[in-house]
Order: structure tokens, then sequence, then C-alpha cells
């Protein structure tokens, strides 16, 4: 994988391979409700540059998420990247199970509010994330 670093902010990385059409972010440490807020957006913006229709997030080291970080990103995060050629969005979640439901009623609240024009899927392996990704 041929990846080029487009964000490093000490608490998340975004890093994109276009000769994949993928891009590849992770959370590098527990983010408080702006962190996430600025990581997110700078995800827009990177995913709205480079046009990549693919994306993996890796979340498993967010832990617990504030009130209105969940309320940011089924409102507003996911309304953002549905403003980019975003086809498919892997995540990566948590393993415990409380902070992995969490993450995922985040999505399933995006869907309802109908601002979610992408695939999303949920794993707890980047592996099995980028497995199906790429088929």
């Amino acid at each position: 994988m041929s990846l080029e670093k487009k964000y490093d902010s000490g608490f998340y990385k975004i890093e994109v391979d276009t000769d994949r059409n993928l891009l590849k972010s992770v959370w590098l440490r527990p983010v408080s409700t702006e962190e996430l807020i600025a990581g997110g957006t700078k995800l827009y913006e990177v995913l709205r540059e480079c046009k990549v229709e693919k994306a993996i997030a890796d979340a498993r080291i967010l832990t617990s998420l504030s009130t209105e970080s969940k309320d940011w990103m089924s409102s507003k995060f996911y309304e953002l990247l549905s403003q980019t050629q975003l086809k498919r969005l892997a995540r990566v979640l948590p393993s415990e199970v409380y902070h992995r439901i969490a993450l995922e009623s985040v999505v399933t609240r995006a869907e309802a509010l109908g601002v979610t024009k992408f695939d999303v899927k949920n794993f707890t392996s980047p592996a099995e994330a980028l497995t199906w990704l790429m088929n």
C-alpha cells in the first residue's frame, strides 16, 4: 500500500493511496469534542480534495464520546462526508462492546436522518475492513 500522509495532528492521522482510490484514517488517542470535530472536518476536506471513493476509519482507540460529539457526528459529520465522492466507509470499532455500540448508534442515527449517501460497515479488524473495501 502506497500511503501519502495528508494530515497528522498528534491525535488523528489521515493517509491516502490514490492508486487504490483509498483513504485511511486512524485516531491515535482518545479525544475531546473539539478534537473530534477538528479531525472529522479535516477528513471531509481531504476526501473532497483527493476525491477517493473508499475509506477506512480506525476508531479502535476511541472510548467514551460526549453527547455533543455523538450529536455532531450523526447530524453534521455524515452529511459532510456525503458531499464527497465517498462510496464506501469501513469503520474499525473498539472491541469493547459498550464503546462499539455507542459508535454504531451514531451511524444508525445518521442513516435515520437520511444524511448518509454511502455504504457504511463496521468491523473489529482493519484487515477485514480493507478486504470489504477492496471487493
